[in-house]
């Protein structure tokens, strides 16, 4: 039983030309697995910014240098995409780790887990109070905030993580440190939405937006029987969520920056008794953003969508394209991952929008 997906606007055979899509929110995972989804990511995206979440999180610049360096070792012949690192916060991060982690560009930050709040995240934030010394060190220093927007209290429900974060973690955060640049990642609220868009012009808040949550709501993981495949953090929310979303990513505000949030599990961690959260969508996620802007006849919104990551990390690629037609092909049942196998997001079916040149 497949989810529902949107009709489209656009005619068959349309052929459109968008910014080289970099992808600001990637899960590469470790060893054997890197071989399969370096490559992967590699034949849409122009810069993939890699999660620091592996076992033994990335905390230190000699752990960064030394996965970065795995990442790129995992690329095909020729192939050109630029590999970033953040290292994995925690309460015992030190100034002098942001000192260090100046000297080398390819480290452009940190990510903020809440300790328990997702996938190897039990070395994150307990207070976020404790990474003030470091916090005005990034503002200082001109680095990046990217935060797992989600409290992670077991009296919480799971559906008010993220409204329940930005009230008690986010804004506080924001009045004390007014130019730090903060991500708030994979936003999947209208009360992310709308807190975004409450800020003044120069803030420098901005949210990402993964394919998967403007196109489906919770109604794909639960109806019709668990669907473990659309199981993530954040969890899919309702229907109106999913609209105050897909109206961010299309209203060239600036404010709303790309990040798919790709997080493969092989097939046997998500179909069992407790499965683990995680979208494997790196295949087909330009073409799932270019699907939702089509449904919503927004296909012109692209190029500020593609756009607002690259001038939040002021990153200028000398204006690389690629190009699409809208032609049906088919995603495969199953795809690589390292020596097991994962089943990726829309598995057997067929997408609308073929990437022809990158």
């Amino acid at each position: 039983l497949q989810a529902p997906t949107p009709s489209l606007l656009s005619p068959p055979s349309t052929k459109i030309t968008i910014p080289l899509p970099y992808d600001f929110h990637h899960h590469f995972r470790q060893g054997a697995a890197l071989t399969s989804l370096v490559p992967v990511a590699s034949k849409r995206f122009g810069l993939a910014l890699a999660m620091p979440n592996t076992k033994p999180p990335i905390t230190t610049v000699p752990q960064a240098i030394a996965y970065n360096q795995q990442l790129n070792s995992a690329k095909a012949e020729g192939d050109d995409m630029k590999i970033v690192n953040v290292l994995y916060l925690t309460d015992n991060t030190s100034v002098e780790t942001v000192v260090e982690m100046m000297e080398h560009d390819f480290i452009v930050g940190f990510k903020y887990y809440p300790a328990g709040a997702t996938t190897n995240s039990d070395f994150g934030v307990t207070d976020f109070r404790k990474c003030y010394d470091v916090f005005r060190k990034i503002e200082e220093v001109g680095m990046v905030l990217c935060i797992h927007s989600e409290v992670s209290d077991p009296d919480v429900d799971i559906f008010d993580r993220e409204k329940i974060f930005i009230d008690r973690v986010i804004k506080p955060i924001v009045n004390d440190f007014p130019n730090l640049k903060i991500v708030m990642e994979h936003i999947s609220t209208k009360n992310g939405v709308d807190f975004i868009n409450s800020l003044p012009p120069t803030s420098k808040v901005v949210g990402s937006i993964t394919p998967h949550h403007i196109i489906y709501n919770r109604n794909a993981l639960l109806v019709g029987g668990i669907r473990p495949h659309f199981y993530c953090l954040p969890i899919l929310k309702r229907e109106s969520h999913r609209v105050a979303l897909l109206n961010a990513a299309t209203s060239k505000s600036g404010r709303f920056i790309t990040g798919t949030d790709s997080a493969p599990h092989t097939i046997d961690n998500k179909e069992t008794c407790v499965g683990c959260a995680g979208v494997f969508n790196a295949h087909c996620a330009v073409e799932m953003y270019v699907e939702a802007f089509d449904s919503v006849g927004k296909i012109d919104a692209l190029d500020d969508f593609f756009n607002a990551g690259k001038r939040f990390y002021g990153i200028d690629d000398g204006g690389r394209t690629i190009d699409l037609v809208k032609e049906d092909w088919r995603v495969d049942d199953r795809m690589q991952l390292g020596e097991a196998k994962v089943r990726p997001l829309r598995a057997g079916e067929n997408m609308k929008w073929k990437i022809v040149r990158k």
